[in-house]
């Protein structure tokens, strides 16, 4: 990936605005995550959730209901860098196919927080633009019928856009440290109308193509850390007698 003074200035802004939230009120609680993806593509004829990378960033989450910071329904938003795609690593497959995204998401979630079960539950959309792209295909010169291979590698470039369905699950660890389990699913193409073979030679009556769309998906996880949280809060209560008061 390149890093650009205007990454770099974009990322620091947003975490200088999150600090200046939280210490402007309680209601925002600021956070700073780090972890790892795995994900693939669907649709570029290479299957299974191989890919590895890394995600991390900063976030805000603040109550619906002011008076409910601890529970209840929450909003949050996050600036991450996401490093997501797909790879192909079967040993008997003759195709070779690795693809790297780097991505900015921003994702807009509600969430319900259950103080006693000490977890978080979310749902939202997630804006992802794109940074950089790498990609690298290795087709054996022989032919294999009835392999699915790619009738041009560069004819399409992935889109710079990328809207996105997100549904998360985020449990406390120790004291102001939370672990998130993330899923992703893209809701449009992040590139369309890539063309297919089935491995026979053009001039052949058994010859055909089609034509795929990708879409992003990965799981995340990571290890999340809340800035200006009291982490006493989120101590469940010790069980009470059956009856008692």
């Amino acid at each position: 990936m390149k890093i650009t003074k205007r990454n770099i200035t974009v990322v620091l802004f947003g975490f200088a605005l999150l600090l200046s939230l939280q210490s402007k009120a309680q209601l925002f609680k600021a956070n700073v995550s780090a972890g790892f993806t795995i994900s693939q593509i669907d649709g570029d004829e290479v299957y299974g959730f191989k890919h590895t990378g890394l995600v991390g960033g900063v976030g805000v989450m603040m109550p619906i209901i002011p008076e409910k910071t601890e529970t209840g329904f929450q909003l949050s938003t996050e600036i991450l860098f996401n490093q997501r795609g797909a790879k192909n690593t079967n040993l008997y497959d003759p195709f070779e196919y690795k693809c790297n995204l780097n991505y900015i998401d921003i994702p807009f979630m509600i969430h319900y927080a259950d103080k006693r079960a000490g977890a978080i539950f979310g749902v939202g959309l997630q804006y992802g633009r794109l940074i950089s792209s790498n990609e690298s295909w290795k087709l054996p010169e022989r032919k294999f019928v009835n392999v699915s291979r790619p009738s041009v590698t560069d004819n399409h470039d992935f889109k710079k856009n990328d809207l996105s369905f997100v549904a998360d699950f985020r449990f406390n660890i120790w004291r102001n440290f939370k672990f998130d389990i993330r899923w992703h699913y893209s809701l449009l193409p992040i590139r369309e109308d890539f063309e297919f073979n089935n491995s026979y030679y053009s001039d052949s009556e058994d010859y055909k193509t089609w034509l795929r769309d990708y879409k992003s998906h990965y799981l995340s996880f990571k290890l999340v850390y809340v800035i200006n949280e009291e982490y006493d809060n989120y101590r469940t209560k010790p069980n009470r007698r059956r009856g008692a008061y």
